[in-house]
């Protein structure tokens, strides 16, 4: 994969060396472990299922039912377990939002090669080197030392890109006609999406989340609990009509093509 950077000469080259699928345990930021360690095991809506060092490769819930399907057709078991997920104290139904890659090493990289790469791939495939995009909320002002994975390849990049955060916006959306920058744009996006989803269910009355409980007690509730994914819920429940194109539009990047461009053209007034 080869980058045109606004710079002549200089070029991000992925040398296909599999070093970003073959371990995939743990690769978070150190602010996103610190906040699910205090909040993500049952004082929020949406609770973790797993332990910290077990986290892994993350998929949506619509992308996983994809997985399940094509892990069938290329024989090999995917390992895809449920991550994170609301227990809905008026249905008695565990609302399976995210899923996880059991495995330090993606199963579906076989031989340095991606054996699903031809097919619509996970988003935190296609945002990579990104580990996340500039317009996201967090306690750290995005930069470029703080956006991207560890990545051989990047390196040559990172001395190219502007400090300054509007010029620094603008050189990555001309620096990544792969998409991957559009990717990582649309990856935040929709994980907003999700958590803003689940508060207006909450304020709605759709849904009323089990939360503040014992943890091993919560575990016990989702095993017994009857399973739904969370998309499959939206529709189940009337929140949205159209599931398929739902997933198109986020497929498609459609909401964070428009972020980056109403970013550019207010940047330039």
């Amino acid at each position: 994969m080869k980058l045109n950077v606004v710079q002549p000469g200089k070029t991000f080259n992925c040398n296909q060396c599999g070093k970003c699928c073959s371990h995939i345990r743990g690769m978070m930021p150190q602010q996103d472990k610190e906040f699910m360690e205090k909040m993500a095991y049952g004082k929020l809506p949406l609770v973790q299922l797993t332990p910290l060092e077990k986290i892994s490769f993350p998929l949506f819930d619509w992308e996983a039912s994809r997985f399940k399907k094509w892990q069938r057709e290329v024989n090999i078991d995917g390992k895809i377990k449920p991550s994170r997920t609301i227990l809905d104290l008026n249905t008695n139904k565990a609302i399976i939002v995210t899923y996880f890659i059991d495995s330090d090493a993606c199963p579906f990289l076989l031989e340095k090669k991606c054996v699903l790469y031809q097919t619509k791939r996970a988003y935190i495939c296609r945002l990579f080197p990104f580990n996340r995009g500039p317009f996201l909320k967090t306690g750290s002002e995005p930069n470029k030392n703080n956006m991207f994975e560890t990545c051989d390849g990047i390196k040559t990049l990172i001395p190219l890109i502007p400090e300054d955060y509007d010029s620094m916006v603008r050189f990555l959306s001309k620096a990544f006609p792969d998409s991957s920058f559009e990717n990582s744009v649309q990856f935040d996006y929709i994980t907003g999406w999700n958590n803003k989803t689940v508060i207006d269910l909450i304020k709605k009355k759709m849904i009323r989340p089990a939360m503040n409980y014992p943890y091993e007690f919560f575990l016990k509730r989702f095993e017994n609990a009857e399973k739904i994914d969370f998309t499959d819920f939206l529709v189940e429940s009337g929140y949205i009509d159209d599931k398929e194109k739902l997933i198109k539009k986020f497929d498609d990047n459609e909401d964070a093509k428009k972020i980056i461009e109403n970013f550019l053209e207010q940047s330039l007034n």
